[in-house]
Parts: structure tokens; sequence; C-alpha cells
């Protein structure tokens, strides 16, 4: 707490140089109580388990902690309460918050001391003067525990501000290991894609001049089916380093759908399972670019069977979302994701797949961020994943032309 915000809680609690006068005039029969009550004090301290517990060096270490009280309480009938004072009660707040005594005790402990006075010193005395007196001296001990108090907000903040500092910190780090993960990808990619061209080519070349009965053509035919394997993931590392600003018309949502999953039809891993699809609301359209949605859906359509046990649903539905855009649900009943795997699914280069780049999901969320849409993942262990994309319906909801 700052001198300054000390004054105000004195003006708030209209403590002021009669009060420091009063407390100046019980110094002579309160110190004389000071041993007491820092016995007493020490007594609860001593007698509570949680709070025992602080006190890892022994009796060594509470005898020093009784000097440091006697300390303190002689400086509350000083009668001078000025920065210096503020800046002792701080150092104390300080070290209770580092040896981890619990905030709530301070409201308790300050009750202890503030009836070891009271007591020694109400006596049998009903004199105007020493209710004056006792009054002044319940303030200042207030205003020493709102200072104390204050200490731990302090280092409360301090702690929120190191770990805010070391989130940004790391993710600046990641984020620029990423772009120059994204930079030698994008090098690379442009680098393989003509020869893999051309042995594509040369490959189709062969396979067409062998014989339909030929031993070698299996081969051949794996050896292609690799080649485009390898051309896919060429694909998706310069779409992920260089992405294609979106060039968008209004189209039905539905149709492209629709299509995916006609184009999918083949794919080993939709042979395995089924697709329910809902195309939601008649004619619904959406402002986007038709291509980099339809691979968007490709990529969720994809994902979900792969995850899928033979023989389980993959549901896809269209349906409005009520905010100007169109929402388009993929729900599988697939293995599900534990936290920490689902916490980095929209991560660039992290997969859990023994065949795979991890971009598939990080370019859903580019395109879907170029498109000023949102996409959200839900999914648990064994409870299979659900991914909902909300999509702009008109130019006016989004802002990339």
């Amino acid at each position: 707490m700052t001198p300054a915000a000390f004054e105000q809680l004195k003006r708030y609690l209209e403590f002021g140089n009669a009060d420091a006068e009063n407390i100046r005039s019980l110094a002579g029969e309160a110190r004389a109580l000071i041993p007491n009550v820092v016995e007493q004090f020490y007594g609860h301290i001593l007698a509570d388990p949680e709070t025992l517990r602080i006190f890892t060096g022994g009796e060594e270490q509470i005898d020093r902690q009784r000097r440091v009280m006697r300390g303190w309480l002689e400086d509350v009938f000083a009668g001078d309460y000025g920065p210096e004072y503020v800046k002792k009660r701080t150092e104390i707040g300080h070290a209770h918050v580092r040896v981890g005594l619990p905030q709530h005790y301070m409201f308790t402990s300050m009750e202890v001391v503030w009836r070891g006075f009271f007591v020694g010193l109400i006596g049998d005395s009903t004199s105007a003067t020493r209710r004056r007196e006792l009054s002044s001296l319940h303030a200042l001990l207030m205003l020493d525990l709102a200072i104390m108090l204050a200490s731990y907000q302090d280092s409360y903040t301090e702690q929120v501000r190191k770990r805010e500092r070391s989130a940004v910190e790391e993710k600046l780090t990641r984020a620029e290991h990423l772009a120059e993960i994204g930079q030698l990808a994008a090098s690379l990619a442009h680098e393989i894609k003509n020869p893999l061209a051309g042995i594509s080519g040369a490959i189709q070349i062969i396979q067409d001049a062998m014989r339909d009965d030929d031993p070698h053509r299996p081969i051949i035919s794996e050896v292609i089916g690799q080649i485009h394997r390898l051309d896919a993931t060429v694909k998706d590392l310069l779409l992920y380093a260089r992405p294609i600003p979106p060039k968008a018309t209004s189209f039905p949502l539905a149709n492209v759908a629709a299509r995916v999953l006609s184009v999918l039809r083949e794919e080993p891993a939709m042979l395995r399972i089924r697709t329910e699809f809902d195309p939601g609301p008649v004619g619904a359209t959406i402002h986007a670019d038709e291509a980099q949605v339809e691979h968007l859906l490709m990529n969720l359509i994809l994902n979900a069977a792969q995850a899928s046990p033979a023989g389980e649903i993959v549901r896809v539905r269209i349906q409005e979302n009520g905010s100007g855009s169109l929402r388009f649900v993929v729900k599988d009943n697939g293995v599900g994701m534990p936290p920490e795997v689902r916490d980095r699914a929209f991560e660039a280069f992290y997969t859990t797949k023994a065949k795979g780049t991890g971009l598939g999901l990080s370019i859903c969320r580019k395109i879907v961020d170029a498109h000023n849409g949102t996409i959200s993942l839900d999914s648990e262990r064994g409870g299979g994943t659900t991914v909902m994309v909300d999509l702009p319906r008109n130019k006016s909801n989004n802002s990339f032309e």
C-alpha cells in the first residue's frame, strides 16, 4: 500500500491527530501489556495446525517472530503514522505472504491482538476518555490490517503478471518458431513439388504401358498412391505457410457439403463407416470462398471418419445459428481426445496420428479465421468429437474483401 492510499484510509476512518494523541496516552500502560499480548497471540498460532505448519524453523523461528511482533506493537504506540510506518507494515504483510500464512487468518489474528489490549486496558474503567483511547487504538489496528492485506493483493497481482508475461513470451517464442518452420516448409514444398510431379508423370507412363496381368502392377499402384499422399502433404504445407486470400461468392453450403461427401465416398476411411447428412434450411447460402470451404469440410469429415471405429456413424449437419451465420457440424463417435490433446488440437504440426503433418485442423482454423467465422471443438476420451464451424451468411457479415 502506498502512503497516499494509507492517508486516504485514515480520512475514511476519520483517524487524525486526536487519535494519534489518544494512542500516545495509552502507551505507558499498553507497552506493559505487549509481552502478554504476544504470548496470547502465539498461543493461538501454536494451537492451530494450519498456522503452526508455516514455522518450519522450529523454536528459533518462533522466538524470532515473537521479537518482530514486539517491535511491531511498540511502533503502534509510537504516535508517528507516516510513510515509514506504512513501509514497515507492508514488509510485515509481504513476510506473511512469503511464509504462506493464509490471508483469512489476518482478520482473526488482529482480533486476538485487539482483545489482548482491550481486556488489559479497559479494566474497570468506563470513562469517556478511555473509550475514546480504545476506539482510536482499534481504528489504528484496522488500518494496520488494511496495509497487510494490501500486501497480499500486491503479491497475487505480481504472481498473475509473472504468469501472464511468461505465457506471452512463450506464445511469442512459439509463434517465431512456427513462422520459421512455415517458411522452411514452404521452401521445401516448392523444391519437392516439381520433381514430385515429374516422378508422378513418369510412373503413370510406366503403369499405362504395363499389361493388366503384369505382376509389378500392384507395386506401381502403391507407388502412385504414396506419390498422391506426398502431393497432398506438399499442398498442405504450402497452404499453411502461404494461405491464399478468400475470393468470396454466395453459394448454398448444403450443395458443397453434398459434393464433398460424394467425392470422399470411395476413400478407405469412409468405406469403413456410415454417414448421415442433414442439409438444414433449404437453399441457405453463405458468402465465402467456395474452394476453401470445400477444403475445410473435406478435412473435417475425413478426420471424423479416421477417428471412428468400423461401422460407426459420422453425422454431418447444417443449421441456422441465429447470428447472421450458418453452422456446419461434424460429429463422430470415435475415441475422442483427452484434455491435453484437445487443448492443442488446432496447433500447427501437432498430431497424435502415426501418419500426418499435424496441419489439418490448423489449416481449418486459418480458413475459418480468414472468413471471420468461428470454429470450436468438443471432445472427451471415449465420448467422440464434435466440431462446429460458423460461417457468415452475407457479405456484410465479413470484412475480408
